[in-house]
């Protein structure tokens, strides 16, 4: 099946529930989020009650107003079950009666009063009626331990599977997989048109294209012909285009966006994911007629890409000097952790070191040894 056809399935699936999940990766890109918030925003717009599982480990509070849901996530909710010792107070019949804004709950003893110490009241299963899982290209590898989750919990709920990674699984019940799509947030737009019948306001087109200039790096990467016609139908949806750009981090000159870009190609994680370690060659600078001068703006810009990184690092190469020079983007108590350890320039949330080394194998060596040695947790110095 195609994907209109997935996506069908997938409004179908969605028009009958009342309770969705939202289900993301454990560091989301600004791609996936962009997606999220729009789909919780067009389903709660036709009276769903849309949560999101506890799976986000992204520091989420940099984020533009705009993903209020995202940054706000509703919890899933569950039943409540009211539990009564039968032991110490038989019952002999039970019924309940409707009012307008209460229901009472009447209990018939068949011997003895009835004593408040007889009731007890806990947790039930969670109402979820379908779970819209984006940018999971596995959902196995989810761990329902950490979510407070019944082992079942994946098996019984149906499931709206959104992805464009080569290698995504098809678990769902509606897959919508396209890993020739420029974006989630071009997935996510063709759904939410199916969805809703009405147009999307701008706010929710500018989300949408934001998501959509993030994956692509503004279209500095080769992208098919769908991107651009999604990109073209929500800049005509009222999209605003300088808007979106800042939210995507590309609200720079194009040469500026192109050595952000370099840096984002030369990155890797270490840490299990909460360092990003980022890269920039002298060629880099001299191929987009960038300076040296340009890697304090690279440095802003790099966890606007990745904010689910507790630490962000650029290591870059003067083009006029050819020594490496390292920056270090963290939360303020580490910073100043590392300036109490190494000789440089600190302001939040970037740390310069004063140190300056030969090649980059010197430099990574020497600032991965620095954040080696235990830092403090924000409650050591709350």
């Amino acid at each position: 099946m195609g994907l209109m056809d997935e996506i069908q399935k997938a409004r179908d699936l969605l028009t009958g529930a009342e309770h969705v999940a939202i289900l993301l990766p454990a560091h989301p890109t600004l791609d996936a989020l962009a997606a999220a918030e729009v789909i919780a925003r067009v389903l709660a717009g036709h009276g769903k009650y849309v949560g999101f599982l506890p799976s986000v480990a992204a520091d989420v509070s940099s984020l533009p107003p705009a993903f209020d849901r995202v940054k706000h996530p509703l919890p899933l909710i569950r039943e409540r079950i009211i539990a009564i010792d039968t032991t110490q107070a038989p019952i002999g019949q039970l019924r309940y009666e409707k009012h307008d804004s209460r229901i009472e709950i009447i209990l018939s003893p068949k011997s003895g009063a009835i004593r408040e110490d007889t009731f007890s009241f806990r947790d039930g299963k969670i109402q979820c009626d379908a779970l819209i899982a984006i940018a999971v290209p596995d959902i196995e590898e989810i761990s329902i331990e950490a979510m407070d989750l019944t082992p079942q919990f994946f098996t019984e709920t149906p499931i709206v599977n959104i992805g464009n990674a080569e290698g995504h699984k098809d678990y769902g019940e509606a897959n919508l997989l396209s890993p020739t799509a420029g974006s989630l947030s071009e997935i996510a737009s063709a759904c939410i048109t199916q969805i809703d019948s009405a147009q999307p306001d701008t706010e929710t087109a500018t989300l949408l294209l934001a998501g959509l200039i993030h994956n692509t790096r503004n279209f500095a990467v080769p992208v098919r012909v769908g991107a651009h016609l999604a990109a073209a139908d929500l800049l005509g949806r009222g999209a605003d285009q300088h808007a979106a750009a800042g939210m995507a981090g590309m609200d720079k000159p194009l040469s500026l966006s192109q050595l952000i870009a370099r840096a984002q190609v030369r990155s890797k994680e270490t840490d299990e994911g909460r360092v990003l370690w980022s890269f920039l060659t002298a060629e880099d600078f001299e191929k987009t007629s960038r300076s040296g001068q340009d890697a304090g703006a690279v440095m802003e810009a790099l966890p606007r890409f990745s904010p689910s990184h507790e630490t962000a690092i650029l290591l870059w190469q003067d083009p006029r000097t050819r020594e490496v020079r390292s920056m270090i983007s963290a939360p303020r108590h580490i910073l100043a952790a590392l300036a109490e350890r190494e000789s440089g320039v600190w302001g939040n949330p970037i740390f310069v070191p004063h140190t300056v080394f030969t090649n980059f194998l010197e430099a990574e060596e020497r600032i991965g040894a620095l954040l080696r040695v235990p830092l403090p947790k924000l409650s050591d110095v709350a």
